[in-house]
Parts: C-alpha cells; structure tokens; sequence
C-alpha cells in the first residue's frame, strides 16, 4: 500500500486494500467561443455563449453520434435530471428517442463535422448546441438567445449549473 501521508494517527494512502484503483474522472475542458462554432449557430447576436473543448483520440463517432451519447447515453439519474430541469424551464422537448431529435432537442444541422440541436422555452429563451468533431478535439457550444428580461434571468441562474452538467457530461461520454 503506497502511503501520501499521515495525519493524527491515521494513514491515507493511494490504494487502499479492498479498494479497486480509483479512475480518473474526465471533464471537458472551457475554452474562449471559437468564431468557426458561432458562424455555425447563425445567431449573430447573443446573450450568452460557452465553448468545452475534449481531446478525443480519433473520430470514431459522427456529430451526431456524440450528440446522442453525450445526452442519450448519459447515466439515468442524469438524464431524468435533465429532461426535468428543461421541462421545469418551460422547455419544449420533441420526442426523446427519435431520427430528428436528441433527448427531445430538436436536429437543426447535421453534418459529417457538425451537428446543431435547438430547444425553446416559453419565458423566451431560445439554445443552439453546437457539437463539432476534429482532431484531436470535440468541441461543444452553448449560444442562448433571450427575448427578454426574464428569460437572460432565467438563463444567468442556471448558466453555471450548465457548464458544470456540460462539461461532465462530455467527459463521460469520451469513455
């Protein structure tokens, strides 16, 4: 058993017996909104923007591929908290397992490099994801467009629970 330390009699070690090795958790890591992403969104004009960025080894998955299993293969928990929070906002969600949608949003664009998905709420907000694929990186936008005062309220509540929830589900969609 490797020890990094003691403290107050008790020992703390990197592989403790009984225990299988600890996994690296992936995140995706937040980057500036590339320019390429935001021409893409054909939303000129935003209220808010966010870009993730995951090294990826090759491109073994379509945009939409990776679309569907960054919301689709999701853990359960995760995807009934997601479905539950966009409902909660007003959300209107197309059908959850479908050729047109992903996890209710609906298929904008569908390229061999990029795939859009977009979903509106009725306080206003309208969201573009971007998902596009290169190597050695997958790269994934948020562009949100308010139509008022409410619906940016809205969006800056839950923006950092977004890029939390986005940025994990990217890591555990590259396993």
């Amino acid at each position: 058993m490797e020890q990094i330390g003691t403290h107050d009699g008790i020992t703390v070690s990197v592989d403790a017996p009984g225990r299988g090795a600890a996994r690296p958790r992936q995140w995706a890591r937040e980057i500036p909104v590339r320019d390429d992403l935001r021409a893409i969104s054909r939303f000129p004009a935003t209220d808010y923007a966010d870009n993730f960025e995951i090294k990826v080894s090759a491109v073994a998955r379509t945009p939409e591929q990776w679309a569907r299993a960054v919301f689709e293969g999701a853990p359960a928990p995760m995807r009934l908290f997601l479905v539950g929070g966009w409902r909660a906002l007003g959300v209107r969600l197309g059908p959850q397992r479908s050729a047109r949608h992903v996890l209710g949003w609906r298929i904008v664009k569908n390229s061999p490099d990029v795939i859009v998905l977009q979903a509106r709420s009725v306080v206003g907000v309208t969201v573009r994801l971007v998902l596009r694929v290169g190597i050695p990186s997958l790269y994934f936008a948020t562009f949100v467009r308010s139509d008022g005062l409410l619906g940016r309220a809205v969006w800056y509540a839950i923006a950092p629970i977004h890029r939390l929830v986005i940025s994990r589900l990217l890591g555990l969609a590259k396993r």
